[in-house]
């Protein structure tokens, strides 16, 4: 397993498990509903995603019969993509400027790019 599929599903579960625990929170009226956004960014890019990206970086190139060729690339992929969760996450739950949340927005969705990018590789490569 390439260290961004180990990454990838340990950080999924980390999200899975902080998204439960916001969600709790707001359940429990701890937590203020600038916060619901960010639960639900959290289980889906957070869980969801980060899981997609885990099991796609291990099991599409042995579907192929092939040898993934950008181990490195995938790991900057996955780190982005948690960056770029985890950015809004705070811009949200915290009520930080639109520019803020932005910003980390384009990560994510560059970091989506990028994992749409290197799987085209394996499957057409």
């Amino acid at each position: 397993m390439i260290p961004a599929s180990r990454v990838a599903l340990t950080t999924a579960l980390l999200w899975f498990l902080a998204a439960n625990l916001v969600g709790l929170f707001l359940g429990l009226g701890l937590l203020p509903y600038s916060w619901r956004p960010a639960h639900a960014h959290m289980q889906l890019l957070g869980f969801v995603s980060l899981m997609i990206y885990g099991v796609a970086y291990h099991a599409l190139p042995r579907f192929r019969g092939v040898v993934f060729r950008r181990p490195g690339l995938a790991l900057f992929q996955v780190l982005l993509a948690n960056l770029g969760l985890l950015g809004m996450t705070l811009a949200w739950g915290l009520g930080l400027e639109t520019r803020i949340w932005s910003l980390f927005a384009t990560l994510s969705a560059l970091a989506g790019a990028l994992f749409t990018l290197l799987m085209l590789e394996v499957l057409w490569n």
